[in-house]
């Protein structure tokens, strides 16, 4: 199977995604600007890193164990490797917190998560509402929350 591949919300490639036995193979082949990125398969229940890339083709070979929890496979993203560099939030990073389309990065000594925000619709994370900044993030509007290395809300006091 085929799937899009998109860097910067733009299709830069492709993943193919193959059965080998009891393993799943991905292979990527794309024309990336230079540099480092993360790249993550996009699957209907999560996210599944796939490692370190730089562009170009690359295989990698996951057990099923492993691919599982990240569902039917739809698409993938690449997201540069920066000390700011937003990626996708997992779910074990901010127990009890739902992150279902967030973003995090590291921030200090702890992390940020973005949500997503839309002025007509439901507060994501109402009961920290006042710990949040909306912003800009990976080209659209997100409620943003700062947690210290506990995984504790914090009140952001630079950003």
């Amino acid at each position: 199977m085929d799937c899009p591949l998109y860097i910067s919300g733009r299709q830069a490639g492709v993943l193919r995604i193959t059965e080998e036995g009891r393993d799943t193979r991905f292979t990527v082949r794309a024309a990336a600007p230079g540099g480092l990125y993360r790249l993550y398969a996009r699957g209907e229940r999560g996210d599944l890193l796939l490692g370190a890339w730089e562009g170009g083709a690359m295989s990698r070979l996951f057990s099923h164990e492993l691919t599982a929890p990240a569902g039917r496979v739809f698409s993938a993203v690449a997201y540069p490797v920066d000390g700011e560099a937003w990626i996708p939030a997992a779910r074990h990073q901010f127990p009890p917190w739902p992150v279902c389309g967030g973003l995090c990065r590291r921030w200090g000594g702890g992390w940020q998560l973005a949500l997503p925000f839309a002025e007509d619709g439901p507060f994501p994370l109402p009961a920290l509402f006042c710990l949040a900044r909306v912003a800009e993030v990976a080209g659209s509007r997100r409620a943003v929350f700062c947690f210290d290395k506990e995984g504790r809300p914090i009140f952001p006091t630079d950003f």
